[in-house]
């Protein structure tokens, strides 16, 4: 065992009972050569990033090769790990404002990402807008997530919704209809990850009513410097092999694995959904990978079964 494996699970073995979490992972279209040698026993979710909306209601779907999303379900269905697919992030979002602003556009929208996941045997939609900021585009975003459950339901498709750790642009009411709502609590200055900002961001979501048993903690699988250059968690460790504990390497701020661990455990305490990896092409391969080192999956299982057997 390594001495990074060792820390996590005398840290587990001297914690709070674990609670079962949802562990997702993104992987990025450009990413998908790595995709034979994820770490699928430790995720309950993936999802493919991404494809993005249009202002008529049409997708571009060029991103999402049919033949990767077929090797991808090969690989999570046979381990129970749900497959998403994102729609938007960073520079895909700029079609969501007019899409989601008009009826028409919206409805063909909906028909279209529900028929995609229908052709390719997903599991359900994440929306990624980066983000809604005007009060028309905030009520339309509330328009958009309720039509899109509503047709989403007879074909047991989740809806995620993917958010800045600043945002308030979900409305009470819409709340019941996401499944899960993912805070990207990291890219916050300098360092731009760390233990406190991530709570700050979580506690932000918990303020304006959403239940915990919805949130979902971004942990980061790379860092970056005071001028914003990002490095890989895989670059960080072959370039400066930093210990467990340390959280800056080479000028570069990053989570190590104590940190990694300290935000899971504010997870299970808090009674979070679970946690996600921004991204898994990012992470380590072999042994050292942060995946493989933190086995979420088998102890929570572990223990639910423990827990379940002493009634």
């Amino acid at each position: 065992m390594s001495p990074r494996l060792l820390c996590f699970c005398l840290f587990l073995s001297h914690s709070a009972p674990a609670q079962e979490l949802e562990v997702t992972g993104y992987l990025p279209h450009y990413r998908a050569e790595v995709m034979d040698i994820l770490p699928y026993d430790s995720l309950t979710d993936l999802i493919f990033f991404s494809v993005a909306p249009k202002v008529d209601g049409s997708i571009d779907f060029s991103d999402a090769k049919p033949s990767t999303l077929k090797k991808l379900g090969t690989l999570t269905k046979p381990k129970g790990v749900k497959l998403h697919l994102c729609v938007g992030g960073w520079k895909k979002s700029k079609g969501f404002s007019k899409m989601a602003a008009n009826l028409s556009t919206r409805t063909a929208f909906i028909r279209n990402l529900t028929t995609f996941l229908k052709t390719h045997q997903l599991d359900g939609a994440d929306l990624d807008w980066e983000h809604p900021k005007s009060k028309s585009e905030i009520e339309s975003f509330q328009k958009l997530i309720l039509e899109l459950k509503t047709a989403f339901r007879p074909h047991d498709f989740e809806l995620t919704v993917t958010v800045a750790d600043w945002g308030k642009y979900l409305n009470p009411e819409t709340i019941p209809f996401v499944d899960r709502i993912q805070v990207m609590a990291y890219d916050q200055g300098t360092p731009h990850a760390s233990y406190e900002k991530a709570i700050l961001s979580m506690n932000r979501w918990l303020k304006q009513g959403v239940p915990a048993s919805k949130l979902i903690m971004g942990l980061p699988l790379y860092g970056r410097n005071k001028e914003g250059v990002a490095r890989s968690y895989a670059q960080i460790i072959d370039a400066f092999a930093p210990p467990p504990s340390s959280d800056l390497a080479g000028g570069f701020h990053f989570n190590g694995i104590d940190t990694l661990t300290r935000k899971i455990h504010f997870a299970q305490e808090k009674g979070l959904a679970g946690v996600m990896f921004w991204e898994l092409g990012q992470d380590v391969r072999g042994e050292n990978s942060v995946l493989r080192s933190l086995p979420l999956r088998e102890d929570f299982s572990r223990q639910k079964k423990k827990n379940s057997n002493s009634r």
